[in-house]
Order: C-alpha cells, then structure tokens, then sequence
C-alpha cells in the first residue's frame, strides 16, 4: 500500500514532535535555571493567586497566558508551576519543529528539504538547551513559524481565516518576547511573495496581494494585535530601550559592536564549520534553480544576525532565528544529493545532528541531575531564619521561589547610596533581621571597584556559613561555568558602621 502525500507529512511531522519531545523530557533540567523562567513561574502562580494576569519580564503577558493554560492541571493537583514551566518549554520547542518542517514544506514544495532542515534546527545547542530549562524561545519561534505557514496556506486557499490566524500569531510571537517585532518585515515580504528574476531583472507580485479583503484579513489582527501590546505594556519596554538603556532591556549597539565577534564564534563553535559551507552552496543552488524569492527571503532573515548578534545582552540563545535559514539552505542541498546518492546524504545528515547533541550532550546530563542555583537556594531555606533579608541582585528569584527568603538588590559605585545602605542594613540588623549576602552576587560591585564590598567589610563582621557549587545561568548554552559560592551572614561590628567618603 503507498502512502500518500498527506500521510507522510502527518507520519514525519509526528516523528519529529516526538522525537524532540522525548529526547528534551530526558534531560529536563533538575529545576528553573535562568531567573526569567523563575520569573515567569512566579507571573504564572500570582495570575492563579490573584485572579488577574501578572507581568513576566518586560510584560510578555502571551507568554504567562499559554504557561497559565498548562499549569491547570498542576495547579489543581495543588502543585507549584517549576515543572509546568519547564515543561510548557520542551513542549513549544518540539511544536516549532513542527511549524518549521511544515512551513519549509509549503515554501519550497519538498518534503525532503523540509524534513532535513527541522532536524537539523531540533538539535542546535543555543536552540535545544535553553528549551530544556523554562525559557521563552520554543514558544516565540513556534507562534512566528505558524504565522508564516498560515500565512502561505491562507494565500493559496485565498482563506481569510488562516490569514487572520497568520496576524494574530505574530502578534503572539511578540507577546512571548518582544524582540520578534523585528521579524514583521519578513511577514509582510513573506505576505506580497514577489516573483523575481534575473534575467530580464524583475520583481512581479501576484495581483491578488492586493486584494483588499485579503489585506484585511491579515493586516487587521496584525496591527489591532500590535497596537494593543504597543498602548498596555510595550510603549514602556520600547522607551527604556530607546533612551534609557538599563540593565533590564536589551538594547542596540550598532553594526559590528564588540560583542559581534563573540556572536560569530558562537556560531562556529557549536555548529560544524562543513554545514555553513553546505549552506553556502545550498543558497546558491537555489539561485540557480531560480528560486530567488525563497533565497533572498532566507538571507534577509539570516542578516538579523547584525542586530542579535550586536545587543546589550547579547547570548547565543539570541541567535536561534538565525540559524534556520542556516539549516534551512543547507537541507536543501542535502536534498538535491539524496536524489543521487541516498546513503551519503542520510550520512552527513545524521553526522550534523551528531556532531551536535556531542557537543551539548555533557551539559544536558549535569543540568538534569543538578541545578546549582536551585540547590543553593535550598541551601539558603535550611541556613538562615524564615525572617532573613538575603543580598542576592540577579539571585534573587531563586532566592525567594525556592529559598522562600525575601531577597534585595544593592547600590553600585554611588557612594551616598552606599552609605544608606549601609544604615539600612544597620537598621535591620538593630531590629532583630538577620541579614545576609550571596558572594557572587557581589560581582557587579567588585566590577566597578568594590566600594560596596569595603563598606561592608569596614562596618560589619562577614561570617561565612557555608558553600554550595553554583553554575552561572547567564551564558549557559555553550559551556559551563562553575563556582563556589558562599553564603555570608552579615553581624554588626562594635565599633559601628564606617562611611565612603
């Protein structure tokens, strides 16, 4: 019996979620790793707690929404939402490979280049690892690949229904996190899909682009959809990005910024050089069989790597939009070498996705069995009084979900700050508060010359109670960086508190 098209889309679509779905499950990490996760899972517990939808980091209202949706059964079984939140992220990642297989389909018309460029994407280390710890990228790149796909499949069956769902899943993908606002000029490239040739040079778009109903139903729930984020919480995130430029945004550097050159050598240290080359010649290949819309519309996403690459906050999960039309031109060589030679295509394939998992394989298995942030912070519940302040500035997530402590952030390099501090401090200490600090969270302090650290030291005894082995969750994709960090409790001195002058 011979299956059909329709079959082996759904047969192969349903591999690859499973396929994703298992392997990401198997290596779950121990808890949340990165304080935005910790973030959202607090955002998701407050909207059951309160009745109302809580903020996550900068807002990202969409993203609490569909971790709300996922969390009820857990929150009926009278569970807490760490698990769900990591789970809700290996679920949205294993859905975009989907939305990719299926979205390459309906672009290039093959089921091979569509197949080898979503496996190649399920395995990306910058892309997998951060979906196996709570983060928000599964869920953004899925919403934005499922506009793109509704987007095509609604122009074809000319359905004003799929393209109203291809506008409001942008505006989802935006929802989720909002640096995905800088993808709307490849939706509307990807809505207009010109004809372009080279010879005679011209661009031709379909007639029916223009059609007003087909406008509209695509163009309304876009600009409604945007227009509600941009007026309820947006305005403030696109402000401070703008003009203020805090640590709490993330901003543009310019073209070729310093951390430009860390953002190339991400992309080479976890990706085989041999597949950026077979990208290379698999652009061209397109070229030349006058497949210049889909080309062009793949470069154009992959010179978004002047603006991730080039951001304030700049980590290689920043970089998981980028690498599909990588893997995407790629595949689709590897298509065209599979029709001659099967084995030696299905071979390299599987040597890419190999080369892969080995390199992020070692940090996928510790993680799985131990969250350093996590335990410390359980270190901190068992440590310290149920009324202690902890100092802990990026810590202090972890520090209040799982150590149940409330946490505080300090002045940096402003000496009458400082000094308020100080007698805050002092202030706590005189009415019974025991007070402690995290020592790595003294960091930024030691960074800008430590005049907080001397401070502390001058006016108070520091008692170290203990160490546990922390992993830094900044920068994690790639490699590991470990330390043992300390837990400091903080006595007065009798002799009283000294001042920077």
């Amino acid at each position: 019996m011979q299956t059909s098209p329709r079959q082996a889309v759904i047969f192969l679509a349903l591999a690859l979620f499973l396929l994703n779905f298992i392997a990401a499950l198997a290596y779950i990490n121990e808890g949340l790793f990165h304080c935005d996760s910790v973030m959202l899972a607090q955002a998701v517990e407050k909207s059951y707690a309160s009745g109302r939808l809580a903020p996550a980091l900068n807002g990202r209202y969409g993203l609490v929404i569909v971790n709300s949706f996922l969390y009820l059964p857990f929150y009926l079984a009278g569970q807490n939402a760490d698990f769900a939140t990591r789970l809700s992220s290996i679920l949205f990642h294993s859905l975009s490979i989907v939305a990719l297989f299926l979205f390459i389909r309906r672009m290039l018309g093959s089921l091979r280049t569509a197949f080898f460029s979503a496996l190649l994407f399920s395995f990306a280390p910058f892309y997998f690892v951060p979906n196996t710890y709570g983060k928000e990228h599964g869920a953004s790149i899925f919403f934005l690949l499922l506009s793109f796909y509704s987007l095509l499949r609604g122009m074809e069956k000319k359905s004003p229904l799929l393209l109203g769902l291809a506008g409001i899943s942008f505006v989802f993908s935006v929802s989720v996190r909002e640096s995905m606002l800088v993808t709307i000029f490849l939706f509307v490239r990807l809505y207009f899909s010109p004809t372009v040739s080279v010879s005679p040079p011209r661009v031709i778009i379909p007639p029916d682009r223009f059609r007003l109903k087909l406008i509209l139903s695509s163009a309304l729930p876009l600009l409604l959809g945007l227009s509600l984020l941009y007026f309820t919480y947006l305005k403030k995130v696109i402000y401070q990005t703008l003009f203020i430029r805090d640590a709490a945004t993330v901003y543009f550097l310019g073209i070729f910024s310093p951390v430009f050159k860390l953002a190339l050598s991400d992309l080479l240290s976890s990706i085989h050089p041999l597949l950026f080359i077979f990208s290379f010649l698999g652009f061209l290949k397109m070229l030349y069989d006058k497949k210049i819309f889909p080309a062009l519309f793949f470069l154009s996403c992959f010179l978004l790597v002047f603006y991730f690459g080039n951001t304030s906050c700049y980590v290689s999960r920043h970089l998981d939009l980028i690498i599909i039309p990588v893997f995407v031109t790629a595949a689709y060589l590897l298509s065209d070498i599979y029709l001659k030679y099967r084995w030696a295509a299905l071979s390299l394939a599987l040597s890419f996705v190999l080369s892969m998992v080995i390199f992020m394989q070692p940090m996928l298995y510790f993680r799985s069995q131990y969250n350093g942030e996590k335990r410390f912070a359980l270190y901190v519940n068992e440590k310290t009084e149920k009324n202690a302040i902890i100092i802990a500035m990026d810590y202090k997530p972890f520090i209040k979900y799982y150590g149940r402590r409330r946490a505080i952030d300090y002045p940096i390099a402003d000496r009458r700050k400082i000094n308020d501090f100080i007698a805050e401090i002092n202030g706590y200490l005189s009415k019974g508060i025991p007070v402690y600090m995290k020592e790595l969270s003294m960091d930024y302090d030691l960074n800008r010359g430590g005049l907080l650290m001397k401070a502390l030291s001058g006016s108070f005894d520091l008692i170290p109670m203990g160490r546990r082995l922390t992993e830094n969750f900044h920068r994690p994709e790639l490699d590991f960086q470990f330390y043992s960090d300390v837990l400091v409790k903080i006595q007065p001195k009798k002799r009283g508190a000294d001042v920077i002058r």
